[in-house]
Order: structure tokens, then sequence, then C-alpha cells
């Protein structure tokens, strides 16, 4: 089946062979944390335990404990392109064009190797502001199950505007301070598929049929999991987002992935945006459950996510961020990180 029929079988309405070529051309060439002594009172917003970002805490980043995540290597936004939407796309026509370059992309080297900045929400109780601690996190992962991480803080940076008198005259604190540093992991490494440990030869077997990896994402589900009212479904659209960022997944499995999440609903397209590193993508809205949803951007030209965000009620702004900075398989050896 090719391109244009797909997307004539999975989109709602079956966009016109005119629309679609408009798209198409738009999109390929425009394209958890340690309590502080009791002297602060740092505070980190109360999360429904699960997937996605609040699953993955600082503190295991700096233990060695902390999983994979995707992005790419930095490049300048295109002149005279903001961060808001350009023209209205389809989410499933951009999906199904980030499955198409995804089943193309290359797959080789000695390491699976990310490097990402994880950015996490912190209230302060006594200057009454809110602060995001950055850390900044890079991984080496071997096909034989070795692995290193390697960590440096970024300091921590006010929330909104609103935030940041508070946050000067406190001193601009950093809620989480970590030095650099780098560890040879123990033990076998993982990779986190819908809250379920996959080594990197059960990840290679996952199904490359969006249908099949769509059961067998459901059946990865731990059976003790708190889904917090939500269908297996909901729960396998949220860990998706997780496997097409930090997973070393073959080609044809992050291609079938992008194509299940172009069949669910509950996914929609932002339009064009660019990202903290001036990276252009698009950016799509994706509801995890009531008054919680997420922000993926990606490239579609490179089937690459560059970031994901996370709101949730009563903060005012991204409770947590995954900036990714590269991805992909690489030769060179590990080392204490440095952000490019």
């Amino acid at each position: 089946m090719d391109e244009l029929q797909m997307i004539a079988t999975m989109l709602d309405e079956p966009p016109t062979p005119e629309s679609e070529n408009a798209v198409r051309h738009r999109l390929l060439n425009g394209m958890r944390e340690p309590e502080r002594a009791a002297r602060r009172a740092w505070r980190r917003p109360a999360l429904w335990s699960g997937f996605g970002l609040a699953a993955t805490a600082t503190a295991a980043a700096v233990t060695g404990a902390v999983v994979l995540s995707s992005g790419t290597t930095p490049r300048a936004p295109d002149p005279g392109h903001g961060p808001t939407a350009a023209q209205p796309m389809s989410a499933k026509t951009v999906l199904l064009t980030a499955a198409e370059h995804a089943a193309a992309a290359p797959a080789s080297g000695k390491y699976w190797h990310v490097l990402r900045v994880q950015s996490s929400a912190y209230y302060s109780d006594r200057g009454k502001y809110w602060m995001l601690g950055r850390q900044l996190i890079a991984q080496w992962s071997r096909p034989d199950g070795r692995s290193w991480t390697g960590y440096r803080t970024l300091g921590a940076v006010p929330m909104s505007a609103k935030d940041a008198p508070a946050f000067r005259r406190d001193g601009s604190p950093d809620p989480n301070p970590v030095a650099p540093g780098l560890d040879k992991d123990t033990g076998t490494k993982t990779f986190l598929v819908c809250d379920t440990g996959m080594t990197f030869k059960q990840v290679q077997a996952l199904p490359t049929d969006p249908g099949e990896l769509r059961a067998a994402l459901k059946r990865a589900i731990p059976r003790a999991h708190a889904t917090a009212g939500r269908t297996a479904d909901e729960v396998v659209k949220n860990c998706v987002t997780d496997l097409l960022s930090f997973v070393p997944a073959p080609p044809k499995v992050r291609a079938a992935a992008y194509r299940m999440l172009a069949a669910m609903p509950g996914v929609t397209a932002i339009g064009k945006v660019t990202d903290e590193r001036g990276r252009q993508g698009v950016g799509l809205h994706v509801r995890v459950m009531r008054d919680v949803a997420d922000t993926v951007i990606i490239d579609p030209g490179t089937s690459l996510v560059l970031s994901t965000s996370r709101t949730v009620p009563k903060v005012p702004g991204k409770v947590d961020k995954e900036l990714y900075v590269q991805v992909g398989w690489t030769d060179a050896g590990p080392k204490i990180p440095t952000l490019p």
C-alpha cells in the first residue's frame, strides 16, 4: 500500500491529492528528585504515577537508572518562521509522513546514544514562585547490554516572567545540583516500553505491523500498573511517545508506532513550531487523561522526536520537559556530556 492510499485509509476524511501534496511539501521542506536541606522548601507538583515524563525522575538519572530519550543535532530555524502554527495540517498526515521516513532511517553503530536536557518543575514554598531545574543527561547503550550514563547540572530558570523577580531575589537557586560525572551502569541495560523493562533483543523483536504492535504494547502493561481510570488504549497512546523518543527500536518498528498513533483518537496537530534549540518541527497535542496533556514536537522529515512536555492542573507552565539534543547510533564512546 503506498503512502497516499494509507492516508486515505487511516484519515477520518480522505485528503485530495492537491491538499496532501501541499502538506507534504510544507513538512519536508519547512522543516523524583531528592529534597534539599530543611532550610529550603522545594516542592515538586504531585503527578499521577506511570508512563511518560513524570516517570523519568532526575534522581534516577544521576544514579545511572535513567532511560533513554531522543532528539537531533541542533540546527538554526529557517528565517521568518516563529513559534506559532504556520498553516493547519492533519496530525495523522504528520505522523504518517514521519512513519515513511522512520522506515528508511539508518541503524548501525557501536552505541545507541541519547543526549537530552531534562527540566522539572519545582515550587518554592518560601519564595512563592515556580522554577525549572535542568539537567543534561547522556546515555550510551550497547546491544550486549552494557551501558554508561553521563550527567551535569545546567542550573535552574524561572518558569515564567511572573516568577522571575522572586527567583532572582532568592539568589537564582538550583533545587537539585549535580556534579558532572560518568558512570558505568551495572547489570544488563533495559529500556522502558509501557513501563516494562525490555532488553535490546526484546526491543528488536517488537512487531512491525501497527495492529500487532498495539497488541504487544497492551500485553506489556504490568498487571499491577495503576491506569488512573484510563483504558488500555489510552495507556498505550501515552507510552508510544516514549517508544519513539528514547528506545532503540528498529526503523520498521518506529514506522509502525507512528502509523499506530496516527490511527488513535486524542492526537491533534498544533502546527509548525520551533523548540528551545531553534530547531523546526511540527507540534502535536496528545491527550493523556482528563486535564493532563503532552506536547510532542517531531521533525517529520527525519522522524525524530525533538521534545516532549507535559501540562497538569494547578501548575502555570510545563511541569516536565524533555529536550532531545542528539539521538541515534554512534561509534563515539562515553564521556561526561557537554551541551553543544
